[in-house]
């Protein structure tokens, strides 16, 4: 996409009329909008930024007829056209609702309605506090920022890009990361364990001296690990080396170059005889008929880190008999299946898991130690 203002062949998008002093007017995207052609040479409206005005017909028309070839250029648009009528901050979060509610679009990556995307959005993209987003409503927009608002709302709203994408930036409890296409948008309910310590089933966060994060994507977990447990190895491990190049910014970002190791390998390889207090992994979950009927949101997604199989038990049938040989004495392993309860409980049939409580619900996350996996699986 070539921006907000771009051009698009004359039999699908109409083309601004020219100003008056013969220049042709910026290309301006009119994309679902309905296009009225001009027929009456005397209802024929020009704008020629910042006013709009009736061309008399007669000789005025005649002078611009060769500038005004109606195959090539519509008016009618130019009149709902946003660059031209959105002035302030204010004006651009209600049409951005608009919008955003017309095109149905899907929410699921940190925001629960077209109220917070839209704010969200936008205090972002102009680089604003969300603290104090109010106190800015009614501040004119230079015609710069408004042309960007207006190619991200564009592109949210047809192209259905999750925002994070856009914005190239996502938040994970109060934590800020780098993100794009090449890794999972951070989202999980391990951040809130992590917020509290993993309390109680960690007494001491500074006694922990070695965390791993599997499927670690873009490192926010991992990261997030690194400051809950001051005294602790942190490694954070991903199939995918593209997520991992994303880790890396994520990883300099946070000034942990040093702090936090990265490996590429799938689960455990490349960690063979390395073993941790604590294991905690976001896998992929998601089931084969969940997959084929994902909102286009969620398909910009790299697929490796959604898919699962037929129950999205794929990955954590495998992890689970090889963290036990991964795991210190008294060590323990978390991990987040979606709404998957039944499924695992399903695929390890005895196994004892608990089941820890967060925002999502009671299904979302489970917890097991080294001596319940060894008795399930033999020592």
């Amino acid at each position: 996409m070539e921006g907000p203002l771009r051009r698009r062949p004359a039999a699908q998008t109409g083309v601004s009329a020219p100003c008056t002093d013969g220049r042709p007017r910026r290309p301006y995207n009119v994309g679902h909008r309905r296009r009225r052609a001009v027929s009456d040479p005397s209802d024929l409206r020009i704008a020629c930024a910042p006013s709009v005005f009736r061309v008399p017909a007669g000789a005025a028309f005649a002078a611009s007829a060769p500038l005004l070839d109606t195959a090539m250029y519509e008016i009618a648009p130019l009149l709902d056209d946003p660059i031209h009528n959105l002035k302030t901050i204010r004006d651009v979060f209600r049409w951005a609702i608009t919008e955003m509610e017309n095109a149905e679009i899907s929410y699921g990556h940190g925001s629960p309605d077209s109220w917070e995307e839209a704010s969200f959005l936008i205090c972002r993209g102009l680089k604003l506090p969300f603290d104090h987003f109010d106190m800015f409503l009614d501040a004119a927009l230079t015609h710069n920022e408004l042309s960007r608002l207006v190619h991200l709302i564009d592109r949210r709203v047809h192209e259905k890009v999750p925002t994070a994408y856009l914005l190239r930036e996502a938040w994970l409890t109060e934590h800020r990361f780098y993100i794009d296409e090449r890794a999972l948008i951070p989202r999980s309910y391990i951040a809130e364990l992590l917020e509290e310590d993993l309390a109680p089933w960690v007494e001491d966060p500074y006694e922990v001296g070695s965390v791993l994060d599997l499927c670690t994507g873009s490192g926010c977990l991992a990261i997030l690990a690194a400051g809950v447990f001051p005294n602790a190895a942190v490694t954070a491990s991903d199939l995918s080396e593209d997520a991992l190049e994303v880790a890396k910014i994520n990883r300099r970002d946070y000034d942990l170059e040093e702090a936090l190791e990265l490996v590429q390998g799938d689960l455990f390889e490349n960690l063979e005889g390395r073993t941790f207090d604590l294991i905690i992994s976001n896998p992929p979950y998601v089931t084969s008929d969940s997959m084929s009927r994902l909102p286009t949101e969620y398909r910009h997604e790299p697929e490796m880190a959604l898919g699962a199989g037929a129950d999205g038990m794929d990955v954590v049938r495998r992890l689970l008999p090889e963290a036990r040989r991964h795991l210190n004495d008294n060590g323990i392993i978390v991990v987040e299946v979606g709404d998957g309860l039944e499924a695992v409980e399903a695929a390890f049939p005895g196994l004892e898991l608990t089941w820890l409580s967060v925002s999502g619900g009671d299904d979302q996350v489970f917890m097991a130690t080294k001596a319940e996996l060894d008795r399930y699986f033999g020592a």
